[in-house]
């Protein structure tokens, strides 16, 4: 007898692999996995059932997302106003113009003429002219350049910004972003 280990007969020895004193048994599978793993066979087939057979599914759920949002959505622009609620009020412009000088100037230039962004002061508008259109563009942005700024700066100071942009003098000659531009040369 050697040590802790019982003897082993040379029938049992032949029946299994003994390596480092570990020997390897040839035991049934339990009972609990065995019901475990059919039933979550059975479990899946059932989802993929009640999946296939049902209005569930996630299309629908992001449909019915999408459809939620597009309702808040005009909820909130027909709550929008309009016109430009601050125009021609003096207080509201000075915030428009600090707004303005903040943000705006570095692609606007101070005289609204353009630089990088197209002139605020000409009559040529891409998205249009009106308040509201005008608004969309700060707020929600334009491709090509002009980043959101609804979520920095709020409604309100983007209105403001707008009546100070309309309070700036008006030029006839075509500026940045209006069709027939030529940049001046150096």
């Amino acid at each position: 007898m050697s040590g802790d280990r019982p003897e082993v007969d040379e029938y049992e020895r032949a029946d299994r692999a003994v390596r480092d004193g570990v020997g390897e048994e040839d035991n049934a599978i339990p009972l609990w996995f065995n019901i475990g793993f059919y039933g979550l066979m059975v479990v899946g087939v059932l989802y993929i059932l009640f999946y296939l057979l049902s209005d569930w599914s996630s299309l629908g759920e992001y449909e019915a997302q999408v459809a939620a949002a597009e309702a808040r959505s005009s909820a909130a622009r027909a709550a929008m106003p309009t016109e430009n609620p601050y125009r021609g009020d003096a207080t509201a412009i000075e915030e428009g113009r600090e707004v303005f000088a903040t943000i705006c100037v570095a692609c606007h230039l101070a005289d609204g003429r353009g630089l990088v962004g197209p002139s605020l002061v000409d009559p040529y508008w891409k998205y249009g002219a009106s308040d509201a259109e005008r608004f969309q563009s700060v707020a929600e942005g334009r491709p090509g350049g002009m980043p959101p700024w609804l979520a920095q700066l709020g409604s309100e100071k983007i209105w403001k910004a707008l009546a100070y942009a309309d309070s700036l003098p008006r030029s006839d000659a075509p500026g940045v972003g209006a069709p027939a531009y030529v940049a001046p040369t150096p």
